[in-house]
């Protein structure tokens, strides 16, 4: 199997409570585990990041049903390529509620979600591999929903 990297963004709509994040995430995970896809979402409000890792036509699959969700708004694929490895194997969704003071914490990070677009990496695509590098920093040292 050949694994893929899909990374998007896109805007709650409506505005999400964190109970509806729980049930989400629940219900994410159970879809994804028999998919044997993995990866994380995180949450801005109101904006979600998700990276998806697993094989490519599953994970191109999942993103067509995420584009049409009414949940969101705004999806776009910021970052997606072939990878060798997962790196979050042990996760069929982890995730991670962020504030803006965990931003301020992350040098550069906010910059990202100030304008979460694809255009954001259009001019400079090694931006997305330096968030990624510090989402999975974030990651090791905060608690999971």
């Amino acid at each position: 199997m050949l694994l893929h990297c899909l990374v998007y963004t896109s805007v709650a709509h409506p505005k999400i409570s964190d109970k509806h994040l729980k049930s989400l995430l629940v219900k994410c995970r159970q879809n994804n585990e028999r998919r044997n896809i993995t990866g994380i979402l995180l949450y801005l409000d109101p904006f979600f990041i998700q990276i998806l890792e697993g094989d490519k036509a599953v994970v191109e699959s999942l993103f067509d049903t995420i584009k049409t969700d009414a949940r969101h708004q705004k999806v776009s694929i910021i970052y997606q390529k072939p990878i060798a490895t997962r790196s979050f194997p042990n996760w069929t969704m982890g995730f991670n509620k962020i504030s803006d003071e965990d931003l301020e914490a992350v040098e550069g990070f906010s910059d990202f979600w100030q304008r979460p677009t694809s255009e954001f990496f259009s001019d400079s695509p090694s931006e997305i591999e330096k968030m990624l590098e510090k989402i999975l920093e974030m990651f090791k040292r905060e608690t999971l929903f």
